[in-house]
């Protein structure tokens, strides 16, 4: 099953919600050391917390006991959605020594794990999507804009997006016509299992989704 499924299944759902896996992560990064990290990824990090962003945005880990927290216009908080909070720490956890950033991009759902898969099932993120924006490209265009997204040349609409500063994603989308329906397509690095796990790749396409 396609890991697209599980993010679907997890948006609009809160971390806190996930007990055992929220204190399972929480827990992971209890007394974490931030240097590796930091070096790596060139983080801020200080006494406290250290500090990186995701789709633009301002996070910090706890170094105590391993929280996750979110800037927001109100100040602080905790309370993150699941797919925001597992990219976050999965890219704390499986980011290697020496990553590569390969400059190849090929379909996100060719590196998700999965030996076969049924091309006849629409996908869960893609597919909702595809439906919204057919015969509204500029529409589409304009939401990519508005979400920080720098247009490449391709498709009738495309996008490269930071989720964080080393992993982008790139939406590339086709119209809708007399013969064809409209179709999505995500692309990413080749190498982005260098910094998260094929698992995360499903929530940070439906954080994307979620912003357009």
């Amino acid at each position: 099953m396609s890991v697209n499924y599980h993010a679907s299944q997890s948006r609009g759902v809160l971390f806190s919600n996930h007990e055992v896996v929220c204190r399972q992560w929480q827990e992971e990064f209890t007394e974490y050391d931030p240097g590796r990290i930091a070096r790596i990824l060139h983080l801020k990090a200080d006494d406290d917390y250290l500090y990186l962003t995701y789709f633009g945005s301002l996070y910090r880990l706890r170094l105590t006991d391993g929280i996750l927290e979110k800037e927001t216009e109100q100040g602080w908080t905790w309370e993150l959605y699941f797919n925001e909070a597992m990219a976050v720490y999965h890219l704390l956890y499986y980011t290697k020594d020496l990553p590569t950033i390969s400059g190849k991009w090929v379909p996100s759902h060719t590196i998700d794990g999965v030996v076969s898969r049924n091309p006849a099932v629409k996908d869960p993120l893609l597919s909702p999507f595809e439906a919204v924006y057919g015969g509204r490209v500029d529409e589409l265009k304009d939401a990519c804009l508005a979400a920080g997204g720098k247009e490449i040349v391709t498709g009738d609409a495309a996008y490269e997006f930071e989720a964080f500063p080393q992993v982008h994603l790139r939406l590339v989308f086709w119209d809708q016509d007399e013969d064809f329906p409209a179709q999505a397509q995500i692309l990413v690095d080749q190498c982005i299992t260098d910094f998260v796990h094929y698992e995360t790749v499903g929530c940070m396409i439906a954080d994307l989704l979620d912003r357009l």
